[in-house]
């Protein structure tokens, strides 16, 4: 065979079809008689060019199923990968890769599909392109070896003599699953592929990486923490990961957004209420019960769908009796509509014919973790269409659960509306004082898998008048529709919401991956249309915190959905409008004017925060975060007034924001003391650096409270307020005047020598302390020092001074952000799953890259990696929230800058209503990142932002033009007037970014 790149004979033509593409004809039935270890869905398959042009269209179509491909050459690297992009799909590219085989050149493919090197012949240390590949790209997505597939020539097939083993001599390879093909063998192997995936259907877990996370195995010790990160929810009700069927160490609990009862913890205080579990199903086969943690599973694996918002489940088992049986199970809490929740199990017998048993069960038998039962009775009912399970909690809170198990009929008669029971299948109901359930009896036949379809809905009375009409309808509606239909409904919205909120990072898989993880939970964690609830620290993964919500949400949650989801924004910021009698309460109680948010709050607003906790070590102590943490009432503020600004929403701006504003404003007025320095002093608080309690002038409260002070007294002085707001709040123009003189005498700690920050009053006579010191350590560094060193230094325990950066950038002299950065990161612990994502925000904004770089990482790895050693009780929602925001205004550098700033590149634009600020980019793309694409909303425009070494480019969707400035050094450096419909890009020449030009293309 002569190569393909050959000097004198040129390439040969990659072409698709033909009788010289076997690899694209039907599927050959000689698929079927390929080696067992084939039979498996391969993520990462490495092909042999000596193959092409076969290996070329192989590898389009399993790229276009979504799995990597690398095509290892001999010769002519560079020149195949740019012949190849006559062959795959632009958007597929992304995933092929060129390399040498026994050499370094590696080749990618960019953004609009051109080929580029990732490795060039030089490559230090000897790396080879095999062993760069699996380094940059397949370890940071966590492919396994067994998701490998390396196909060689087939040395019969006429293959050179010194092309033999082919692959098999890639030592970088070992571990994978290795094949010989010529063109017919090579044709066989994909069409298998194309079969696998064809039988399983939506059953099928995702071949890219990218979009799944991939749990294998059973592991008692970590399966409560897998039932956190692998968590399904639609912001209504949210349901942990748990096995079906159980095991001695599930924790499975289905929550309901914003449903409180009293927990059974040692202050009883309001915890989410856990609803009845609707996930639980049980199999039996031939007799045997099946279960994931027997001796006899030969293959377990769940997966994340985080593109279609499914969890997946494949297994296989021999039993005691040697029956081999394959299962697959999904599961789906509905983003289509909120109230439905769907099931599938399919099971195929491998060797032999009989009968399984499937149980479908609705259970009101739960507790929550405190301990506490919240449901007062349930009434089943067996004899409607469905099954029923009626329940009222202690609290009064009634819920109606309907189920409806379908055996479905063989896949050739899918697509049509299923009867109730397929050929072979026999079903009975039977109810119990707090459960229901539904046992089908189904005839198997080997080899024949058997499908179940089972969708649960969930009405409540907080939104329904009468639950059980409402489910019971909706059930109805359901049972009407094949699973194709509901399911597919589910993974349009699913689309959509990714069309606004997918972040793609080209350089970086594994930190793009752990976005899509963060933001797959942000997606979930969200209810537009509920004002009434919003999301806690564990969002509807885990009961840590009881469901309780803190500032997470208003800081570290609320920008993504502002920037993306603005509906759900709106609702989140409405949640705290609604709970403002609450926050009234709490500091008519202090003794204070105005509002104070509790620190943590459930459905009323009130102060939920345990007064006492029990330590690990039996010991009741005071928890003092209730009483002194106010900074969270600026938090809402400020988070009320960006939601506004950004998205332009007037009617909040001018009604609730507004009453936010004031009336936490009203507090800081009332809170401030001011000395006989003449300075405004707010004495005795918790800032975000809960290691130090009762200090007086924390940087970050008194920074913030400034600012709401401001926007206040700004929202009256430009007449945003509306007139009934005010006249309700019976605001006085003196306040106005005491609003602006109070944020004028604040104190700010900054040391006028240094430029230095001080985080509270008397912080910089602390102890010094150094965390690097404690690099390596068991416990958290509070407990190594103990309560009184630990008050005593100056060791932090997440962003304080450095959170105040982030988020106050323009109010702190250029000059000052730097070194209050390396001032106090060396002293930060990171005790707080906040504080990494706001720390590399920051360092990417000061082109500190090691440092950015470092806390991406730590910030991706605190659930996927358990780095904080509690995900067994939820994911952290606000660090994920700050993983997006590091993206997003450290590396895209995505800002708001007052419109007048960019009058001098904009002299010409139209002024517009209301619209006195204006969307300003400068970006710092970290070492390795190519090419990152993110989408932001403003002002009812949706922007496309793509930033590369050098450039940026826009694109604008909406109904009216939209100013966009280019920050050079923080300062405009140009500015373009956009049209929706076009795009346009800047690129940096000299050292300076140029004039924007448009550069649509028809």
């Amino acid at each position: 065979m002569s190569s393909l790149l050959d000097s004198a004979a040129g390439p040969p033509a990659l072409t698709r079809g033909g009788p010289g593409s076997p690899g694209l004809a039907s599927p050959p039935a000689a698929a079927t008689r390929l080696p067992a270890e084939l039979h498996h869905r391969f993520r990462f398959i490495a092909i042999d060019a000596s193959l092409l042009p076969e290996a070329a269209d192989a590898a389009a179509a399993l790229l276009a199923v979504g799995a990597r491909v690398a095509l290892l050459a001999r010769e002519g690297v560079p020149h195949l990968a740019r012949r190849l992009e006559r062959v795959v799909r632009p958007e597929n590219r992304r995933r092929l890769f060129v390399g040498a085989l026994g050499g370094a050149e590696l080749y990618g493919f960019d953004r609009r599909g051109a080929a580029i090197a990732l490795v060039d012949r030089a490559e230090p240390h000897g790396r080879s392109a095999v062993a760069a590949l699996l380094a940059q790209v397949i370890a940071p997505l966590r492919i396994a070896r067994h998701d490998w597939l390396a196909i060689s020539p087939d040395p019969g097939g006429g293959a050179p003599a010194a092309d033999a083993r082919g692959l098999r001599d890639a030592p970088e390879l070992a571990g994978a699953i290795h094949a010989t093909a010529g063109a017919q063998r090579l044709g066989e192997i994909l069409a298998l592929q194309r079969e696998l995936d064809r039988e399983l259907g939506p059953l099928a877990a995702p071949r890219d990486a990218a979009w799944s996370i991939e749990e294998p195995g059973f592991d008692v010790a970590r399966e409560h923490e897998i039932e956190s990160l692998l968590a399904i929810a639609n912001g209504y009700i949210g349901s942990r990961a748990s096995l079906p069927e159980g095991s001695r160490v599930s924790r499975p609990a289905t929550f309901i957004a914003g449903a409180f009862e009293p927990s059974a913890d040692v202050s009883r205080v309001p915890e989410l209420v856990i609803a009845p579990d609707w996930g639980r199903l049980s199999v039996t086969i031939e007799g045997e019960s099946f279960s994931a943690e027997t001796s006899g599973v030969l293959h377990h694996l769940r997966a994340l769908d985080m593109r279609r918002g499914v969890l997946l489940r494949e297994c296989l088992r021999r039993g005691e009796a040697g029956h081999l049986t394959h299962l697959h199970t999904l599961h789906a809490a509905s983003l289509a509509n909120r109230h439905v929740l769907v099931e599938a199990l399919s099971v195929a017998p491998l060797n032999f014919t009989g009968t399984i048993r499937v149980d479908a069960i609705l259970s009101g038998d739960v507790k929550s973790a405190s301990g506490a039962a919240h449901w007062e009775r349930f009434t089943a009912d067996a004899s409607a269409d469905s099954l029923l399970l009626v329940g009222h909690t202690r609290g009064g809170l009634e819920t109606a659960m309907t189920s409806h198990l379908r055996v479905l009929p063989g896949q050739a008669a899918e697509g049509s509306p299923p009867p109730e029971a397929g050929e072979g299948a026999c079903c009975e109901r039977t109810e119990g004082a707090r459960s229901i359930a539904e046992r089908c009896d189904i005839s198997v036949r080997v080899a024949e898998p058997r499908r179940l379809f089972r969708t649960t809905t969930l009405h409540t009375s907080r939104e329904a008048p009468a639950p059980r009409e409402a489910g019971e309808a909706l059930q109805a509606e359901l049972s009407r529709r094949a699973m194709d239909d509901v399911l597919g409904e589910h993974a349009r919205a699913w689309a959509e919401r990714w069309r606004r909120a997918d972040v793609e990072i080209d350089g970086a898989p594994k930190i793009e991956r752990a976005l899509r993880f963060a933001l797959y939970h942000l997606i979930g964690a969200a209810n537009p249309d509920d004002p009434r609830c919003s999301i806690g620290a564990r969002a509807l993964s885990g009961e840590a915190y009881r469901g309780h919500v803190f500032w997470d949400t208003d800081i570290f949650l609320v920008p993504f959905y502002t920037h993306c989801y603005p509906e759900a924004a709106r609702a989140l910021m409405l949640y705290r409008h609604r709970t403002l009698a609450g926050a009234r309460r709490k500091a008519k109680a202090l003794g204070y004017e105005g509002a104070l948010y509790a620190w943590e709050s459930a459905d009323t607003g009130d102060e939920t925060t345990p007064p006492l906790v029990v330590t690990p070590f039996g010991e009741v102590t005071r928890v003092l975060s209730g009483e002194q943490e106010h900074h969270i009432s600026a938090d809402v503020a400020y988070a009320a007034h960006a939601y506004g600004r950004a998205t332009g929403d007037l009617d909040f701006e001018r009604g609730e924001g507004a009453e936010i504003l004031i009336e936490t404003a009203r507090f800081w007025a009332s809170r401030a003391e001011i000395g006989a320095d003449g300075l405004a002093h707010i004495r005795r608080v918790i800032g975000p650096d809960e290691y130090h309690e009762a200090v007086d002038d924390n940087a970050f409260t008194n920074w913030m409270a400034r600012y709401n002070l401001r926007a206040a007294a700004d929202v009256v002085r430009r007449g945003v307020a509306r007139g009934d707001v005010l006249a309700r709040l019976d605001l006085r123009p003196e306040e106005v005047d005491r609003f602006r003189d109070v944020a004028d005498r604040m104190v700010l700690g900054i040391d006028p020598r240094t430029g230095l920050i001080e985080q509270f009053a008397g912080y910089f006579r602390l102890e010094p302390f150094s965390i690097a010191d404690y690099a390596v350590r068991s416990a958290p560094i509070d407990v190594l020092l103990g309560r009184e060193r630990t008050q005593a230094c100056q060791v932090v325990k997440q962003a304080d001074v450095v959170q105040l950066l982030a988020l106050l950038w323009s109010a702190v002299p250029a000059g000052a952000r730097r070194d209050n950065f390396l001032y106090y990161e060396p002293r930060t612990a990171h005790g707080s799953s906040l504080s990494p994502g706001m720390h590399a925000l920051v360092a990417a904004r000061l082109d500190l890259h090691a440092h950015a770089e470092r806390y991406f990482d730590q910030t991706a790895d605190i659930d996927l990696s358990n780095t904080m050693g509690n995900a067994a009780v939820g994911v952290h929602i606000a660090a994920m929230g700050s993983l997006w925001q590091a993206v997003a205004f450290g590396v895209a550098g995505v800002t708001r800058v007052p419109r007048s700033a960019l009058s001098q590149q904009l002299p010409h634009a139209p002024p517009s209503a209301g619209e006195d600020e204006a969307i300003a980019i400068e970006p710092h793309l970290l070492p390795g990142w190519r090419h990152l694409k993110i989408p932001i909303f403003w002002r009812g425009r949706a922007l496309e932002i793509h930033v590369e070494d050098g450039a940026v480019e826009v694109a604008l969707e909406g109904s009216a033009p939209l100013p966009i400035g280019q920050l050079d050094a923080g300062a405009p450096a140009s500015a373009v007037l956009a049209e929706p419909g076009r795009r346009y890009a800047t690129r940096r020449i000299g050292g300076r970014f140029q004039p924007w030009e448009e550069v649509t293309t028809c």
